[in-house]
């Protein structure tokens, strides 16, 4: 047998690195807002001090079952510092939902990751982003790391207006929230971004329900090139998460 480059070698190290499942102790859980809960976790075993990256994500693995075995789903790091990391998780039915309402100081999890989340030459010079509750905290990453001087378009589907957020983006980068109140969700988000005008150098990122992404996807591969188009279906209607594997693949996760 030949000896793998070590390029693959390495991608191999830090896919098995990423994988690898490590324990937290929650140290904080409150409510943002009636659909948006922030959760606070303590590592017990860090593997890095340094700031999260744009729409940066972790496997969070909670206790589901009353027999050791643990169900996991995909969350953005809204912060890393000190230690800790803070995820936003939008509540939706669903076990690490349930787990969310419940959860107290002393909990135990586990993690694994992070993994990249944005997938687009950084920084964009012109971006345009879309998202519902569940992009939400992908998105603020996103627009708080940006250039001053960085042009684009932020539209953000919630559920209502207790929902709506405050954002720190840069001048030039406009955000508006839409709340969907009894409209479909992705019905509002898409019927915003398919009226965005589009340069030959804009970067589109979507991270929403999954039928929305799908076409969004579509319109905007129409007319740029796929590597500046990425749209990520986060969850699906009706919300059910399965007990035991996640509904979507790797590169699709909810936030």
């Amino acid at each position: 047998m030949f000896p793998q480059p070590i390029d693959h070698a390495d991608r191999f190290d830090a896919i098995r690195r990423a994988n690898r499942r490590r324990p937290a102790t929650v140290v904080g859980a409150f409510d943002l807002t009636p659909h948006m809960r922030r959760i606070v976790l303590r590592e017990l075993e860090p593997v890095s001090d340094r700031p999260a990256k744009p729409a940066e994500w972790i496997k969070l693995h909670v206790p589901w079952s009353g027999e050791g075995r643990k169900h996991g789903r995909a969350y953005t790091v809204r912060d890393r510092s000190n230690g800790r990391i803070t995820i936003d998780m939008a509540m939706h039915d669903g076990l690490c939902a349930s787990w969310a309402r419940r959860a107290r100081p002393g909990d135990r999890v586990e993690i694994s990751g992070p993994r990249h989340g944005f997938r687009l030459a950084w920084p964009p010079d012109e971006l345009l982003l879309g998202a519902d509750e569940t992009g939400l905290a992908a998105v603020a990453t996103i627009v708080a790391g940006l250039p001053h001087d960085t042009r684009g378009k932020v539209w953000l589907e919630v559920p209502d207006e207790r929902d709506v957020l405050p954002l720190d983006a840069p001048p030039s980068v406009a955000v508006r929230f839409l709340p969907r109140g009894a409209a479909e969700p992705g019905h509002l988000l898409m019927r915003a971004m398919r009226t965005a005008a589009i340069t030959p150098t804009t970067a589109v990122w979507v991270a929403a329900e999954r039928a929305a992404a799908l076409e969004l996807r579509e319109h905007f591969e129409a007319a740029l090139p796929p590597h500046q188009v990425v749209t990520s279906g986060y969850w699906r209607v009706p919300c059910r998460e399965p007990a035991v594997h996640d509904p979507f693949p790797e590169h699709a996760r909810p936030a």
